[in-house]
């Protein structure tokens, strides 16, 4: 999840994640040590551990003990969650991952459109519109399904009239989640997606 990333880790960690959307680094490739890295970026060694152990988080690289860091090919289903806040968005990412889930995490609609570029195996965003988008929550909705009109969409709302922008528009979302999120909604939601074998504990 990038939540917790300081803005120089963050730019970091955008420059890395665009790198591999476009392809610069295919799957198998080793990225640069985390050393040199730093170095590139001119930020501590620290820092560039962070980034990279974010990139992991969503999938994007795999860390292995002893021979480095390698792009690898996004496996499994995903739900993406977007503009959650720190507390909410790390819960949903458990909750979501028990049923069996990836859940890589984007804070607004550029971090969600890269992802969404790179992660063909997305088969729903969880949309925060009050948390992501702030006064522009139909703006987020529109420009996510004129990019990606057959992707599932879930908006999280403290009430209807959040949305009334969109009220019969082809822009509306396909399910609607209350804020607080009701979990059994939520369930039903996950299953209609199809997930794989439940995850054990």
């Amino acid at each position: 999840m990038i939540y917790g990333l300081g803005p120089r880790a963050r730019r970091v960690f955008t420059t890395l994640r665009d790198r591999i959307a476009r392809g610069d680094w295919t799957p198998g490739t080793k990225l640069p040590s985390h050393r040199d890295l730093a170095v590139e970026f001119g930020v501590a060694p620290l820092t560039m551990r962070q980034v990279l152990a974010h990139l992991e988080d969503i999938g994007l690289v795999s860390r292995r003990a002893g021979s480095g860091t390698f792009v690898r090919e996004a496996s499994g289903p995903a739900v993406l969650l977007l503009g959650h806040e720190p507390t909410l968005g790390a819960f949903l990412a458990e909750y979501v991952g028990r049923a069996g889930y990836r859940t890589p995490t984007a804070c607004g609609l550029a971090d969600a459109l890269a992802i969404l570029a790179t992660d063909q195996a997305t088969v729903l965003v969880l949309c925060d519109l009050q948390a992501s988008a702030g006064r522009d929550g139909a703006g987020v909705l529109r420009a996510l399904r004129s990019r990606h009109p057959q992707l599932p969409i879930a908006a999280l709302v403290g009430a209807l009239g959040d949305l009334s922008a969109l009220f019969g528009t082809a822009d509306w979302p396909l399910h609607i989640l209350p804020n607080p999120i009701n979990l059994g909604l939520l369930d039903e939601l996950l299953r209609l997606m199809k997930p794989p074998t439940r995850a054990v504990d």
